[in-house]
């Protein structure tokens, strides 16, 4: 709930990679479309997972710029006695096998969820295969700022999967992390209504949480409306504005989004609360070895806020972002350690990057010697 003008311009270049794709497997018996070779060279550089790492002095000093920003917010963090790393060199057994089950878990349901979208409008995908995009995408949108987004990355190991399913496959990767936003925001609304009849002070912030719901739903609303507008084969339009409606309806029906049937939206969500629900149970248990003196009410209240400010693209990851956001939400509902507890978590919700960094390097070997 993530960049939205680099993800633009990275999922505007990843259809000219898809095109090359297809172009390529002209030989394998899947139709070739016709492309411009030029274009779709500089479309290939920019949109392999190559591309996000920097070149040039400006990315370079971006690129490292970012992890230091990331570094000196946790040492800040550190120095002011805010942050206690001690607590990762004291992690029970217990709580490190209740961790690590917990992220398995959520991060496996993330690939069935997408999964069931992808299939859902036709398009044939295994759950492994979408367990290891899924980690690669956390890999890229964890450690490598100033890069392509962990979606612009799915969608691009997609694309070189189902290269007939360009534009359906984008809009399957903006589907599943509006869906995943709305879930989580309706969740910490509803937990914060609940606290807000006994603590005053949360009241206030129900404004917040209702108006980044209602802006989540009424995009999802909009493209719905806006794809079913589109009538393929119409005219083409005289006046400039006509004229630019109809490319916004063309891009958006592309997408394929209102096809998706109620149901359909309505299973996603459903398993979206879930994942949700098993990230705050990570955050709470971390927040328990932390030694926080909240219950998990309040951690349900405060992770959702402090999720969406992590995904800040001020530091790779959202490393001392994060942090420093949990710091300030447990203080407000009365706990303490909120850095610490989070950076825990941290911890463990991005260990599924080593099985996408794995996967990025057997598939990197593997193109090699091919």
């Amino acid at each position: 709930m993530d960049r939205d003008g680099k993800s633009m311009k990275y999922c505007i270049i990843l259809l000219l990679r898809a095109e090359a794709i297809v172009a390529k497997y002209n030989g394998s018996g899947v139709k070739a479309t016709e492309a411009d070779p030029k274009r779709d060279e500089a479309g290939i550089k920019e949109a392999s997972p190559a591309a996000a790492l920097p070149h040039g002095a400006r990315k370079v000093a971006l690129f490292f710029l970012k992890y230091v920003v990331g570094i000196a917010l946790i040492v800040w963090m550190v120095w002011s006695g805010k942050l206690d790393l001690s607590v990762l060199g004291t992690v029970p057994a217990p709580l490190l096998l209740h961790a690590l089950a917990l992220t398995a878990v959520f991060t496996f349901l993330g690939a069935l969820r997408i999964l069931y979208i992808l299939r859902s409008r036709g398009m044939q995908a295994g759950a492994w295969q979408c367990f290891l995009y899924n980690c690669a995408g956390i890999l890229y949108s964890s450690f490598l700022p100033g890069g392509i987004s962990g979606d612009a990355v799915r969608a691009y190991l997609f694309m070189k999967a189902i290269p007939d399913h360009r534009l359906a496959i984008l809009g399957a990767m903006v589907l599943d992390r509006v869906l995943g936003l709305v879930s989580m925001v309706f969740l910490g609304f509803v937990a914060a209504l609940y606290m807000a009849i006994n603590v005053a002070f949360i009241r206030p912030y129900l404004v917040f949480f209702a108006a980044i719901f209602i802006a989540l739903i009424g995009g999802v609303a909009l493209l719905h409306f806006v794809g079913g507008r589109h009538r393929h084969g119409e005219g083409t339009a005289e006046a400039f504005v006509e004229r630019a409606w109809s490319r916004v309806t063309r891009m958006v029906a592309s997408l394929r989004i209102h096809e998706y049937p109620s149901r359909v939206l309505t299973f996603v969500v459903l398993q979206s609360m879930v994942i949700h629900l098993l990230v705050v149970a990570l955050v709470y248990i971390c927040s328990v070895h932390s030694a926080s003196g909240l219950d998990f009410l309040r951690v349900f209240v405060a992770t959702p806020v402090g999720l969406l400010v992590n995904a800040i693209p001020l530091s790779p990851g959202g490393l001392g972002i994060g942090e420093n956001a949990f710091e300030l939400l447990y203080t407000m509902v009365g706990g303490t350690n909120g850095a610490t507890s989070f950076l825990l978590a941290r911890v463990f919700m991005y260990s599924p990057a080593l099985v996408g960094l794995a996967y990025v390097l057997k598939r990197a070997v593997t193109r090699t010697m091919e």
